[in-house]
């Protein structure tokens, strides 16, 4: 035996020493004294650990919230609502004659008395048949072997078995460790152990003349996996890059020359995603997808799912805009998609195991996912299956209406989620079949079938328990488009398909096989729950790629607002005196003219310097301005005479800069309307200014949004436009009322045509702007993409200077419409923006 080998074993023991140290607390009793109101409290061993409490109820009543709590370190298990509201004290709850519970009641075919050391254990049925079982465990733990089971015809629950197959009695609740990395060629490992505690890091460093790839330090999540990436110390001798060792994995091959293979394989209890196998290519790669180990208890975080997800849906959007394809930098992986078109095949689990709440949730997932996709430049197909027992299509790829995103979304949201009846098992096969017969249709047709590219989506919970090869009906998918590739599916530039696993209970090896093993990239992914899935969803085209115009990442509640949730927005500086602007391209900012100049005592204006005029974008990076545009008919002084002291018109301004400011996810330009990028985004093809306007500005109270300092730093304010012959009166009236009595103008010569009117709604909660805010967009969000209509002017007060709350009736905000000055924008940027037509 090896130096190595017997320091490993040494190691190995210590730590089984220690893991056996640190359960051997001695017993400890849980108290006797617990009640049921309207009923009554056994125990299956006294007050003893892992002893089990179980509440009685007379006939006609059920215990709630739950029947049974299991003793640990002197404590029952914790009770908690569906909702999981804490809950004191359990009672009897009756059941209505004629209510659906009571006929659950007579029905009822399984136990309520199965229990779980540690945890506690719910009903979805009350036990009837087909209702499910499902154990829940404190934080740091999970149940195992089995979280839910399912109550079958014959009045018993799903057996439960091991990994391994041996059957298991009963359900316990075991502590989450991160399996550790245990082989660094040409480095070191700090500590050495098996198993890892949440919160504890394990460090890594290499050998003189190796360099480090990935993270010298890792940290064990609540996930059961690991922050950073797999440490790798290479020298670059060899033709492949070392593919390194992921935690929990053995790796066989040290050779890593042209034609070498390498195998993984994952310890007990751990199971392997990604290529077992892998090859050096002549392109110097490896081929397959990379390996990880994964516990019976780890899931994916949704923010490492889309950091995993490389943005290549969003690449696929971007290789679709002109713009994009008109540069030569690459993206990360970009699909070779001609013409902008994809089809999307998305297939959800209805199986007995998922509740109605589970299956609004995939909906709600979904349904946000087709909003995000529908919002680029790409022509879109929808194909959406439900499957349990068979498969029922909820939306057909080749129906005419597939391609039309609110057509789709209202399909999805009438479907029933009891559609299948009784027939509740699991079939993914009847959904590939789906999928295979209708692009087998859709080569027939051969509508460029070769150019488009297809995303096969797949959530579920379980494992198939029906039906027929998943693998035979891939391989038929596969054969469509010309792959023949068993292992590696790298080239396969039309085809992906992602595979999400929810819940613990997803057979990991099935899902595996299931998804595409492409060179870098992951495509199975094991999720917590189902809210888990509609972050992923949310985040998973990361938009960091995307230069389009109006793109922007949602606000999430709770969270401070950050620049990618407003990537047009930027501060204007000079002598002192800030504002806010907007990007309409990389070159150009917009802005108020009153930003760029300062009244004088003697009744004339001092313009700014343009080398003084500084922008800072939400990336912080500061850039001059070589010159800058401020409209010719604006003249703070041009109603002195009525002794208005100050007057807007016209009230808008154009900064060129030095250079272009760098496009990234934090700094991209708002949509400008009446452009050519603002009719794709809002799929407008051959439209008009007018229709633009009609398209934007629909409603006589339009919502829309400005940004203000109002809080700590900038944020997202929403306000409503006040349009037509009703609302727009009021707005003036306002005016009129701070007019001092010298004043001998007109409110509409104050308020003129061109500005935009905002605040003061009866039906909503409206904003007003700071001073300050000068100078920002008015802004408003269709199709997910957003478009400027306004450059923020003036308002009728301070809402923080005077300390006013939200919507103040007798306050105003007003905005330079960008559309009543489309000509003098169209003169100053049509050699950076494609403008329509005149007259359009």
């Amino acid at each position: 035996m090896s130096l190595f080998s017997v320091l490993l074993l040494c190691f190995t023991l210590l730590h089984t020493t220690f893991t056996q140290d640190y359960y051997d607390y001695g017993p400890t009793e849980c108290k006797t004294s617990e009640s049921i109101t309207g009923g009554t409290v056994e125990y299956s061993d006294g007050g003893n650990e892992f002893s089990v409490l179980t509440y009685k109820c007379s006939s006609g009543f059920v215990p709630y919230p739950v029947t049974t709590r299991s003793c640990t370190d002197g404590e029952w298990s914790i009770m908690t609502s569906i909702s999981g509201t804490p809950v004191d004290r359990a009672e009897c709850k009756k059941l209505e004659q004629d209510s659906e519970e009571s006929s659950m009641e007579e029905e009822r075919n399984c136990s309520l008395s199965e229990t779980i050391s540690k945890g506690q254990v719910s009903y979805s049925k009350g036990g009837m048949k087909g209702s499910v079982l499902t154990y829940t465990c404190p934080d740091s733990y999970a149940p195992y072997p089995v979280s839910q089971r399912m109550c079958g015809p014959d009045g018993k629950w799903t057996p439960m078995r091991q990994p391994s197959g041996r059957p298991v009695s009963r359900a316990t609740c075991k502590e989450m460790l991160c399996p550790a990395q245990m082989q660094l060629d040409n480095g070191d490992i700090t500590p050495r152990q098996q198993w890892f505690k949440i919160g504890e890091n394990q460090t890594f460093s290499c050998n003189g003349g190796y360099n480090l790839r990935g993270s010298a330090v890792r940290t064990c999540t609540p996930w059961g996996g690991w922050t950073g990436e797999t440490p790798i110390c290479d020298d670059q001798a060899d033709d492949c890059a070392n593919p390194g060792v992921p935690p929990g994995a053995q790796r066989s091959g040290s050779r890593f020359r042209i034609g070498d293979k390498v195998q993984f394989r994952c310890d007990l209890k751990l199971d392997l995603l990604g290529s077992a196998e892998r090859v050096c290519l002549e392109s110097r790669e490896w081929s397959g997808a990379p390996a990880r180990c994964q516990a019976w208890y780890g899931f994916d975080s949704p923010n490492t799912v889309a950091q995993a997800m490389g943005g290549s849906l969003s690449s696929i959007m971007d290789y679709s805009s002109p713009e994009f394809k008109k540069k030569a930098k690459s993206y990360g992986r970009i699909l070779q998609v001609n013409k902008g078109r994809l089809n999307v095949f998305i297939l959800m689990d209805n199986s007995g195991s998922i509740r109605q709440e589970y299956f609004q949730e995939a909906r709600r997932a979904v349904a946000s996912l087709i909003r995000k996709l529908d919002s680029y430049e790409v022509t879109l197909r929808f194909h959406i299956v439900s499957f349990a027992t068979t498969a029922r299509v909820i939306v057909n790829i080749n129906s005419f209406d597939s391609d039309q995103a609110s057509q789709v979304l209202s399909k999805l949201e009438k479907f029933k989620y009891e559609s299948h009846g009784n027939k509740k098992g699991t079939n993914i096969q009847s959904a590939l079949k789906s999928v295979y017969d209708e692009l087998s249709l859709l080569k027939t047709r051969n509508v460029g079938f070769n150019e488009t590219a297809n995303v096969i989506l797949i959530t579920t919970d379980g494992q198939s328990n029906t039906g027929g090869s998943t693998k035979a009906v891939l391989l038929q998918i596969r054969d469509l488009f010309g792959y023949t590739s068993l292992t590696d599916h790298t080239n396969e530039n039309l085809l992906d398909v992602y595979v999400f696993g929810v819940g613990q209970d997803v057979n990991k090896k099935e899902l595996n096989d299931l998804a595409s093993k492409k060179r870098g990239e992951e495509h199975v992914f094991l999720l917590q729950d189902y809210k888990q899935l509609g972050k992923v969803f949310n985040k998973m085209i990361s938009d960091r790629a995307v230069t389009m115009c109006g793109v922007a990442r949602e606000e999430e509640e709770g969270k401070k607002n950050s620049a990618e949730t407003r990537p047009w927005h930027v501060h204007v500086k000079w002598d002192g005196k800030v504002c806010q602007g907007s990007l309409l391209s990389p070159l150009w900012v917009l802005t108020a003219a009153h930003c760029l100049t300062k009244p004088t005592l003697s009744g004339g204006n001092t313009i700014a310097d343009a080398k003084d005029v500084e922008v800072t974008t939400g990336t912080n990076e500061i850039l001059k301005s070589a010159n800058f545009t401020i409209h010719p008919q604006y003249n703070v002084r041009g109603l002195q005479t009525k002794n208005v002291k100050e007057f807007y018109d016209y009230d808008i301004a154009l900064i060129k800069m030095e250079k272009n400011i760098s496009a990234s996810y934090q700094t991209r330009p708002i949509c400008l309307p009446c452009t050519v990028p603002a009719s794709r985004a809002l799929k407008m093809v051959n439209s008009t200014c007018a229709q633009h306007k009609k398209a934007l500005l629909d409603l006589s109270e339009t919502q829309a949004h400005f940004m203000s300092k109002k809080h700590d730093g900038m944020k997202r304010m929403q306000t409503h436009i006040q349009l037509g012959d009703e609302r727009r009166p009021e707005c003036l009236e306002v005016v009129k009322g701070t007019f001092s009595k010298d004043t001998n103008a007109s409110v509409t010569d104050v308020v003129t045509d061109r500005f935009m009117c905002t605040g003061g709604s009866k039906a909503h909660t409206d904003d007003l702007s700071c001073q300050g805010d000068s100078g920002g967009a008015l802004f408003l969000r269709k199709r997910m993409r957003y478009f400027q209509v306004g450059v923020l002017s003036w308002g009728t007060i301070d809402v923080c200077k005077n300390n006013v709350g939200k919507n103040p009736l007798n306050a105003r905000d007003f905005h330079i419409s960008l559309f009543s000055l489309m000509p003098w924008l169209r003169k100053h940027l049509h050699q950076d923006l494609a403008f329509l037509p005149p007259g359009n």
